[in-house]
Order: structure tokens, then sequence, then C-alpha cells
């Protein structure tokens, strides 16, 4: 069983290369569904936290495996990650154990290249502007997913902590070589921003950002809330946007936004779009923006086994990781 920790995993990304394995993979299970059965989550009511268990099998690939994660919010307090828990890769042939990779890393990675692959299909190859709400370790996956399809010109990042927000800031713009702010306020970071990526932990249904604080052509990645009901952006926006989701049934039962947008009647069902349809619909970028697009993701085990997959064989090329034979006997 090959061990992959955060940063071995980091040594494993190639952004580019798998922005485009989830684009393929979504186009294949168009034809060929995942077996994803409904995730498990069993509630911490004292820490007021939750796990989830996470199983999948891809047809297409041959792979199969489950992700185990826990959120502590208050971990943030004890200088703890809020996120953590592994995926497992199983070997179809033997049902042996492949490899165990740190979930937390492989969740970040994962949710920040569908992120890129949906604002690649909906925004234009022009020079944007980068609002980032939110400092954790989503933001810094988000924001160098964005700078990995586009060109960015003003970043700008807003979360509570603003000590967070600054630190984030600094380090990015040495790694990226881009001028990346934090800013004090949350309308400083959404002012004249072409994309948003909002990956906070609020945990209330009063949404953080309403429509009358966007550009009226600007692309939203929700990705954030740390409960069933918590609402980032106000669920009537939806009825005014390009409305697309990872995964239909999950976001429905799932997602704040789009349970609200529903029961509110601003939009039906039927006005939702799922990122399989959109990479099959629109093979490339698109080419000019036509009002507000939003991207909810709340993640899928399907999508956690084609990342985990690829970090694997990445892996096993270049040597990385650690070999553990612990369970064979």
């Amino acid at each position: 069983m090959l061990l992959l920790n955060r940063e071995d995993i980091e040594r494993c990304v190639e952004l580019p290369k798998l922005i485009r394995a989830l684009e393929a993979a979504h186009r294949d299970f168009a034809f060929s569904a995942p077996v994803v059965p409904q995730r498990s989550i069993i509630t911490h009511e004292r820490q007021k936290a939750f796990s989830l268990f996470m199983p999948a099998f891809l047809p297409a690939s041959q792979t199969l495996g489950i992700k185990v994660s826990s959120f502590h919010p208050g971990n943030a307090m004890r200088g703890l990650s809020a996120v953590n828990g592994a995926v497992l890769l199983i070997d179809i042939e033997s049902g042996r154990l492949l490899a165990m990779l740190d979930s937390a890393a492989l969740t970040a990675i994962r949710t920040s290249a569908l992120s890129a692959l949906a604002t690649d299909k909906l925004c234009p190859r022009v020079r944007l502007n980068l609002a980032m709400i939110g400092a954790g370790a989503q933001a810094a996956a988000h924001i160098k997913a964005m700078a990995a399809i586009r060109e960015l010109g003003q970043v700008r990042i807003f979360s509570r902590c603003l000590a967070r927000s600054v630190a984030l800031a600094e380090r990015l713009s040495i790694e990226l070589s881009l001028p990346v702010e934090a800013v004090k306020q949350m309308e400083e970071a959404l002012t004249d921003a072409d994309i948003v990526c909002t990956t906070t932990s609020h945990d209330s249904p009063l949404p953080l950002i309403g429509a009358h604080q966007l550009k009226p052509d600007a692309h939203i990645n929700a990705i954030g809330g740390s409960t069933l009901q918590a609402c980032e952006i106000d669920p009537r926006l939806l009825g005014n946007a390009q409305v697309h989701v990872d995964h239909l049934e999950a976001a429905c039962r799932e997602s704040g936004e789009i349970a609200q947008a529903l029961a509110l009647s601003v939009m039906g069902v039927e006005d939702i779009r799922e990122i399989s349809a959109l990479v099959i619909e629109q093979p490339s970028s698109a080419t000019q923006k036509q009002g507000l697009s939003y991207f909810r993701s709340v993640g899928h085990a399907s999508q956690d086994m084609v990342v985990a997959a690829c970090l694997y064989n990445v892996a096993i090329a270049r040597n990385i990781g650690k070999h553990c034979d612990y369970l064979s006997g």
C-alpha cells in the first residue's frame, strides 16, 4: 500500500492535467454512470462537527475506493485543520489496498480543480479579476486553480481574520508571482470581481453575498458553508443566473442555496445543469460572458476517486510517497 501525505500530494499535482482528467471523467459519466451510494453522515453534537463516509466505483476506469472525512469547525481555535480524513484506493481485481491519501489535501485540490473546470467553460479567455472570500486551504487551492486557467488581474482576499488573509496573500504573491491583496471589507474584494470564490465556514441561512454586490456578469464558485442550511450566496440571485452543480441530486439535498432557491420557486430543478452536461455541450472555453453564472460544488465521491487515481499514477511513476506492507499479512 502506498501512503501519500499532504506534501506528497502537492508534489504530484499538475493542475492543467488534473482539470482535463476531471473533464474527461465527467464526459464518461454521461455514458457510464459511476456507482456512488448516498454518503453516510454521522453528526457529533457536542463538538458541533460531523463525519462523512463516501464509497464510489467508476466502471469506465475500474476505480474503486472510499473517502472518510471529518469536519470540526472548532479545530481552528486549537491550531488544527478543520478537515481530516483519508481516501482509500482499492484494487478491483484482488480487493487489496492500493493507497491511502490525505483526504483534506485531496479535497482541496479536487474542489478547486472542479471549480476551475466550470470557470473555464463559463468565462472567456481574457484577463479577469478574482475575489476570494475565505483564507483557508480551499482559498489557497482556488487561487492557484484560477491562475492555472486564466490570466488574473487583481486578486483580493477577504476573511473574518485579517491576519490569515494577509499571510495567504503574502505567500501566494511570491508563489504565483501575482499581486495578491488582503482587504478589510468584503465589499473591497467584490468590487470589479469577474470571478468570486466563496470558501467559508459560514453556518447561517442568511446569505453573505447579495446580487447588488456583484458585477452583472460575474461568475461565482460557491463551495463553502459548514451546515446544510448555510447560504454563502443569496438564493434569490439564482433565479437570474446560469446555475450549474457538480451533482444534481446531492446539490439539491446538501446545498442551502439550491434548496432555498427551489423552495422560493425562483428556479426549478429543470433550470439546474450538471457539469457533465456542460463539458459535453461546451467542449471549449466560453467566447463571451452573458449575465451571472453560478457553480455550486458539494463534493461527490466519484470526483474524489478520479483525482485519487490520477495522483496515485503520478506517485507510482515518480516514486513519490511511502510504501507500507503492514496490512499485507
